[in-house]
Parts: structure tokens; C-alpha cells; sequence
């Protein structure tokens, strides 16, 4: 599937994704986060209502690192001498986290996470190099998709560059691994709860016998 498609987004209904770990871990502590409740609240809301809570495509730099993404892929090809395939949803074997990198790179067991930012935060990179701002989400992606390695990409037409290649950081993968686990329980012992109310499965009910009126009359 396509990643930003209806049936994405549909595959991903509440489910912790690799880009929203470091709402569940805390890279510097390795403990739980604190935004990890409201986080467990915002995935069950979604989990029962079956639909997307929010649209970040008219925030202006999400919608121009979607743009300008295609081309710095080609441009990581060209550099690096490899071919990109491109993934849609990847989940662990049990179906409860998930990953959607950038792209394989095909031939290795490793992924690409592109960054395409404004002037001033590629210039930061280019100073600072990435920092922790996405340690938690690509050694996420390396736990669910299995990566020896991601290289984290940024792109600017105007600017240099930037290339990080992160390897598995195994410690941190464990702890990550365990917190992610007791998230999953945590959600799912919520939304036991909230059903508990017997509303949604007066809805679900509602819906059926809706469905089943339509078929009729049809």
C-alpha cells in the first residue's frame, strides 16, 4: 500500500508506530515516557471509533517533506550507489507495533529514514548532526522490521547533504522492546474498559441491524 493511502491509514488505526516510541520511551532515561498515557488514550479513541483523530498534511513542512521525498531518495541513490524499495506498513509477527520507513535498501537488511526540513534545521544537522531526535523511532524501526542498520537522510536542493548511518543499539532495543510491551498491555487493558460501558457494542449493534434493514429493502 501506499504510505499517506486510505488503506495506510486504515492499517495503522490504533496501532504505536515507530515514529510516536519516544511518546512510550524516553531515550536519555530509558524509561517509560510521561506521554505515555495520553498517547494510550489517543490509540484507543482511534481503535474505537475506527477512524483518524487528526491530519498533519496541512502543516507546511510535513507537506513540503512529502514533496521534495521523492527526489531525495534519488539523490541518496545516485550517492550511494543502491536501489530504494519503497514499504508501505510493516508490523512485529503479533500485529501490536509498527514501522513505515522511508525505504529498504535493497540487498542489505537496512532501511532509510529521509528527512526533507526547512534551510535552518538542515543547517543544524549539518552543525549537530541528529542528536537523540530520532534515536528512538529509527532504533524502532530496526526492532520491527528486523534492520541491521537505517541511515538517516537529510536533503536540502540548496544545502549539503546529511548521512547518518545508526546500527542496532542492542541495550536500547531491549528496553525499548519491554516498554513497548507493557504500553500494548496497558492500551489494551483501556479499551477492555471503555467497552466495558456496552456502548460500543450497542453501536456495533445499531450498525448491523442498519445494515441488514439497507440489504432488505435493497
Amino acid at each position: 500500500m501506499e504510505q499517506g493511502s486510505p488503506a495506510w491509514i486504515a492499517a495503522r488505526l490504533g496501532i504505536p508506530t515507530s515514529s510516536n516510541f519516544d511518546k512510550i520511551l524516553t531515550p536519555k532515561t530509558m524509561k517509560l515516557s510521561a506521554s505515555a498515557k495520553p498517547y494510550a488514550y489517543y490509540l484507543a479513541a482511534e481503535k474505537l471509533l475506527n477512524r483518524q483523530l487528526e491530519n498533519l498534511d496541512n502543516l507546511e513542512w510535513i507537506a513540503h517533506g512529502k514533496m521534495m521525498e521523492p527526489e531525495a531518495i534519488k539523490a541518496y541513490e545516485f550517492l550511494q550507489d543502491v536501489t530504494i524499495e519503497r514499504v508501505g506498513f510493516v508490523t512485529s509477527d503479533n500485529g501490536l507495533i509498527g514501522a513505515s520507513p522511508d525505504g529498504i535498501i535493497k540487498g542489505v537488511s537496512a532501511g532509510i529514514e529521509c528527512k526533507c526540513p526547512a534551510p535552518q534545521t538542515q543547517i543544524g544537522y549539518l552543525i549537530d548532526g541528529f542528536g537523540d531526535a530520532y534515536k528512538v523511532q529509527v532504533q524502532g524501526q530496526m526492532l520491527v522490521c528486523e534492520f541491521e542498520y537505517v541511515d538517516r537522510w537529510a536533503w536540502h536542493p540548496e544545502m549539503p547533504p546529511v548521512l547518518q548511518r545508526t546500527y542496532r543499539d542492542e541495550p536500547f532495543i531491549t528496553a525499548l522492546k519491554s516498554a513497548l510491551d507493557q504500553f500494548c498491555d496497558d492500551l489494551a487493558a483501556i479499551i477492555a474498559k471503555v467497552k466495558s460501558s456496552g456502548m460500543f457494542e450497542e453501536r456495533a449493534s445499531v450498525l448491523t441491524s442498519h445494515d441488514a434493514a439497507y440489504s432488505i429493502a435493497a
